[in-house]
């Protein structure tokens, strides 16, 4: 298999480049980057990439593509521009994914996403998950973790404090409630890859208890 993964410097995306790179059923895996990247493996192709201009991308072959872009309002700097990365690129991405014969796209998204929200970063997930169904990838997964529990190089002491709580309370999380418990960002990046070799054609959103 050939894969491709976009936002493989991330949380999520850097556990599961590793993953990938260390499956023998995955022969080549290309990995859309902004800059120069600092992972080097014999099976690793990276290709720089301006995701202003994602449609003019050459054609490439893979089986399945792995997007793990994401930012916040915060760090994007206004609500726009975290459209522009969490809805756009993302869309574009898998638009130009369905061009190349993709027959598989697998993003994370986030828990409570809702095209119909009040609050505006579940209603652009939710809006991105609606175009995902309507592009028509063969086998489209949608990945809706809960809190992403990871050990950040950037300072986030608000988050830092969520994730030590939700540590502390896990037990609670039982049953109904599971789904809310934080999630290590390695567990969703396992859960991604393994998907990929157990794919079926359909849409699919797997929410946090279930990756």
């Amino acid at each position: 298999m050939n894969a491709i993964i976009a936002g493989a410097s991330g949380e999520v995306g850097k556990h599961l480049l590793n993953y990938l790179l260390e499956d023998n059923e995955y022969v080549e895996v290309i990995s859309l980057v902004r800059s120069s990247s600092l992972v080097e493996h014999q099976k690793l192709n990276n290709q720089s990439i301006d995701f202003e201009k994602i449609a003019s991308l050459p054609s490439m072959t893979a089986d399945a593509l792995f997007c793990c872009l994401g930012t916040t309002i915060k760090k994007a700097g206004s609500q726009a521009a975290f459209e522009k990365v969490d809805y756009e690129y993302v869309v574009n991405l898998a638009k130009w994914a369905k061009q190349i014969g993709v027959k598989q796209f697998h993003v994370v998204s986030a828990m409570g996403a809702d095209a119909n929200s009040n609050v505006f970063y579940s209603k652009v997930k939710g809006r991105m998950e609606e175009e995902l169904q309507q592009i028509g990838i063969a086998s489209t997964y949608i990945y809706r973790p809960s809190l992403l529990d990871s050990e950040r190089e950037e300072s986030r002491p608000a988050e830092r404090i969520g994730i030590l709580l939700f540590r502390l309370l896990r037990i609670l999380f039982i049953g109904p409630m599971k789904k809310y418990a934080s999630i290590k960002v390695q567990d969703v990046a396992k859960g991604m890859w393994q998907q990929s070799k157990a794919a079926k054609d359909g849409y699919y959103i797997i929410e946090s208890d279930k990756i």
